[in-house]
């Protein structure tokens, strides 16, 4: 496994990736590396002959500094773990080698105002904005998503149409533990009363959406959302709503959509989505 940490070096090696014609597959991280990234690992392996995983904390997705600065950061940790799956390289540049100084981010268009964008103002500006820096610099033919950031997810996709049109967005369903919370980073910020107390909403979550009547719209189905979200043991939540999987919107049917949340444990803040 190699560690590149600029990008003259990492362009070597990619060039000789591509001269013995070896499709590639990229894994863009911020680290904290767990079995959800392990996953989108996986199906990059499965689909090329070379995959290469990114770890890099964007300072530019993040809302408040103390929130970049509590970041969790784990490298010896991460670099057994893509050891562990036999990752073909790590590329881990310093932010010097990303950014120009004072440089001016990009405006995100897609899926704004709603969801995660309400409440996390010019954060996918930032995403957007690393990731263009990322994509001119990793030539690679597929690049790996995992479905627990849908929103994400949607807004990548939309960018990718238009100005990486030969990169193929692939999205990979989210890995969750046996108790059925997806894997994250944040989870290791929860003690154990507060992962237990998470996990007994998720489960009430599934048993609320599996007793919705299957013929009602999306808003319908919000109103007893609603209902639902004011009765849980929730500190502070910015959303818990139905939308439509394909725009996002809150138009059609209950059976078009997921069910997207994000609520608080004590400061740590935890985003979900679950397919009706």
């Amino acid at each position: 496994m190699l560690i590149i940490k600029d990008i003259s070096n990492l362009k070597l090696y990619l060039q000789a990736y591509e001269n013995k014609g070896y499709s590639l597959g990229y894994i863009p991280t911020m680290g904290a590396l767990h079995q959800g990234h392990g996953q989108l690992i996986k199906q990059s392996q499965k689909d090329n002959k070379k995959t290469i995983v990114s770890i890099f904390v964007n300072e530019k997705q993040f809302n408040k500094p103390e929130d970049f600065e509590g970041y969790p950061r784990n490298k010896g940790k991460d670099y057994d773990f893509c050891d562990q799956f036999n990752v073909d390289v790590i590329f881990e540049p310093s932010s010097e080698e990303i950014y120009q100084e004072n440089e001016i981010k990009l405006e995100n268009k897609y899926f704004k105002n709603i969801l995660c964008d309400d409440f996390r103002p010019n954060h996918f500006d930032g995403v957007i904005t690393v990731l263009n820096k990322f994509f001119s610099i990793v030539k690679c033919n597929k690049v790996y998503f995992g479905e627990k950031d849908y929103q994400q997810l949607k807004i990548v996709e939309k960018f990718i149409q238009e100005k990486y049109s030969s990169l193929e967005l692939v999205s990979v369903p989210t890995a969750r533990s046996e108790e059925g919370i997806a894997f994250s980073s944040r989870n290791e910020k929860l003690s154990k009363k507060q992962l237990l107390e998470f996990e007994l909403f998720h489960k009430a979550s599934l048993k609320f959406m599996s007793d919705l009547d299957k013929d009602i719209n999306i808003n319908q189905a919000n109103s007893l959302a609603k209902e639902f979200i004011r009765k849980q043991a929730i500190e502070k939540f910015d959303y818990f709503e139905f939308r439509n999987i394909s725009d996002l919107s809150l138009d059609g049917s209950i059976q078009e959509t997921r069910l997207f949340y994000a609520i608080y444990k004590g400061q740590v803040r935890l985003i979900d989505n679950i397919n009706f």
